[in-house]
């Protein structure tokens, strides 16, 4: 298992010069800017992994150099309050459009800190209906809706408060009884003063150290998540107290309008080579395709059961058919090389560019997995990489303007192009429930984060009178109007022309009638008189986010403790635009491999609709 960072570190003023390694920090991309606070930290001329009192960001709306050290010239801080989390090593960063919420869900759920990129302000928050969510001492997955400012946090778990007994030769022997987790939704849609934590939801899986995300699928989202630890599963290691890695075919699907869990199989796009290993502490990130008909979730890095060390390998999650990629760039040089990074953090920028920031590298297998970047400075493992997820290929610097589009790899799989016009919208042996099929037969409507915020204070620019000159109280009396003069002047010349032109154009030019008019020359046919010609452009095509499918012609309810019939069920909804083979795409016919519904516990409560 891998060192897990919960010691306390020595709390030191900020160090100067270029960052060398962060670890175990928040993270969150807000108005255009990268922001990361808490963890430990490694400074060029610094001590190596100490707190820090900082809140730093990084401006992503101009180029950034990666694979190197962060230059001081770079990243900027501000001091962060008293009481601020700075010990903290949950990394929890969910946020909204405006703000960033700092959780950690070892501390009191009553209060969570806050810091608004819009108007720079750091506020501790009172949390309404703090007594629906359980303190729970290990990191699950998180996940956010900045269009709707509703963030999500779930699959970690608790020391329960009833202990199990043992007995043994030596007696009583108290034993760790870890309780499910419950789906945490934090609402902030009326504003951060009006937080407040969400009924409902029920318990769903465990997903210790693995990832959630959030997808644009269904009437109001949902969240994908996979990967991680089930401690409730000891099937794979002789210690009773060590729980099991998840299996990476195990994808679970939390539809926010129905508050339902969901499981579905993945598979492997080209075999079971593509289907990732078991793994925790790695990194995701969503992409959509320009068209919104396929979703993508690339992961990097993690700790592998497999070889007993971090790893190097990129993988990637095609939505809705539900099938793994293996698209490690053949070229490690501008990432982790040989090396494996664990415990670090995605952020996607455009779709087009996941920034991998900090987490530990170390050796990537069993013989040599010793971290080489937790001592001193190494400009050999930077805290910072970045991955062109157009193309699957490491990058020498985050490009500010890239848009994306969808990879080749994606698209020789699915069908389509680089806009998307995916053919397959189904898993190979398609969707074993009708409820899923009308999850994935539609997309909430797309709305792109800020990249900036209006100033909060502009510099007033000189102001003008209607002569334009400027406006100065503090200015002698002037002279004689020279302006004035000479205007006058100019203006009776300008008057007598026009007044034999006109005597001119009635009474001599209409002497000769038979004087043709030169006629004027006509503008070739098709050019504009600019002569700038209208750039051909590629317009996505959205769906509602309201529109739905019918149900299968059963008419039967999803069971999920049964396979539903294939029989009769309507195709999902295409976009314009995907062009079909005559006849249509033939079914592959399914695998048999039933989809089941996990116990969502007691519904309680509606989430805001969008």
């Amino acid at each position: 298992m891998p060192t897990l960072y919960g010691e306390e570190h020595a709390l030191l003023p900020r160090a100067t010069g270029d960052l060398c390694t962060v670890i175990n920090q928040f993270t969150a991309i807000v108005g255009g800017k990268l922001f990361y606070a808490a963890g430990t930290y490694t400074f060029t001329d610094g001590n190596v992994q100490i707190r820090q009192r900082k809140l730093f960001s990084i401006d992503l709306t101009n180029s950034v150099t990666a694979h190197t050290t962060i230059k001081s010239t770079v990243y900027s801080s501000i001091d962060t309050p008293d009481g601020f989390p700075v010990n903290s090593d949950a990394g929890i960063g969910i946020y909204t459009n405006t703000t960033i919420y700092f959780y950690d869900p070892s501390i009191s759920n009553s209060a969570i800190w806050t810091y608004n990129a819009e108007t720079e302000e750091f506020k501790e928050v009172t949390i309404a209906d703090d007594q629906n969510v359980p303190e729970q001492i290990y990191a699950g997955g998180w996940a956010s809706d900045p269009a709707t400012g509703v963030m999500y946090y779930t699959g970690s778990y608790r020391n329960s408060q009833k202990r199990k007994r043992k007995r043994g030769e030596e007696g009583a022997l108290e034993k760790r009884a870890p309780t499910r987790p419950w789906m945490q939704i934090l609402d902030a849609s009326e504003g951060d003063d009006k937080v407040k934590w969400l009924e409902g939801a029920g318990r769903g899986p465990t997903l210790l150290y693995g990832t959630l995300q959030y997808v644009r699928y269904g009437k109001k989202g949902i969240l994908v998540g996979f990967g991680g630890v089930d401690p409730d599963d000891h099937s794979q290691f002789a210690d009773p107290n060590v729980g099991s890695y998840r299996d990476m075919r195990d994808i679970f699907v939390f539809d926010i309008d129905s508050q339902q869990w969901f499981t579905v199989q993945a598979t492997g796009g080209n075999g079971s080579k593509d289907i990732p290993d078991g793994r925790l502490s790695f990194c995701s990130g969503v992409s959509a395709a320009p068209d919104d008909s396929s979703f993508q979730i690339t992961i990097y890095g993690g700790y592998k059961l497999s070889n007993v060390a971090a790893t190097n390998r990129v993988h990637v999650l095609i939505l809705p058919t539900f099938q793994w990629l293996d698209v490690t760039p053949s070229d490690q040089r501008l990432g982790d090389d040989r090396w494996g990074r664990q415990t670090g953090k995605c952020a996607m920028w455009n779709d087009a560019q996941m920034i991998v920031l900090g987490g530990q590298i170390q050796g990537n297998n069993a013989r040599n997995n010793t971290p080489v970047n937790t001592g001193a400075c190494n400009a050999t493992h930077p805290p910072l990489v970045v991955l062109d997820t157009t193309v699957f290929e490491w990058t020498e610097e985050l490009n500010p303007n890239r848009s994306y589009s969808q990879p080749k790899q994606i698209y020789e799989l699915i069908g389509g192009d680089w806009r998307g016009l995916a053919r397959t919208r189904e898993p190979p042996g398609g969707f074993d429930n009708t409820a899923l099929e009308d999850i994935f037969a539609t997309t909430v409507k797309r709305i792109d984060q800020p990249t900036a915020f209006a100033a909060t204070s502009p510099t007033a620019s000189p102001s003008t009178s209607a002569t334009g000159s400027p406006d100065n109280g503090d200015s002698e009396p002037s002279g004689p109007n020279v302006a004035g003069v000479v205007g006058g002047v100019v203006g009776g010349v300008l008057g007598i022309a026009l007044i034999v032109g006109l005597i001119w154009f009635f009474f001599i030019r209409k002497r000769n009638p038979d004087e043709e008019d030169i006629p004027s020359i006509p503008l070739a046919t098709g050019i504009a008189p600019t002569g700038r010609r209208e750039m051909m452009r590629y317009e996505k095509p959205e769906l509602d986010g309201t529109q739905q499918p019918s149900n299968g012609a059963n008419g039967e309810a999803f069971d999920p403790l049964k396979q539903n019939s294939q029989n009769g069920r309507d195709a999902a909804m295409e976009l314009p635009g995907d062009e079909r083979p005559a006849g249509g795409i033939e079914r592959t016919p399914s695998t048999g491999r039933s989809v089941y519904e996990l116990d969502s516990g007691e519904t309680r409560g509606e989430l805001p609709a969008r």
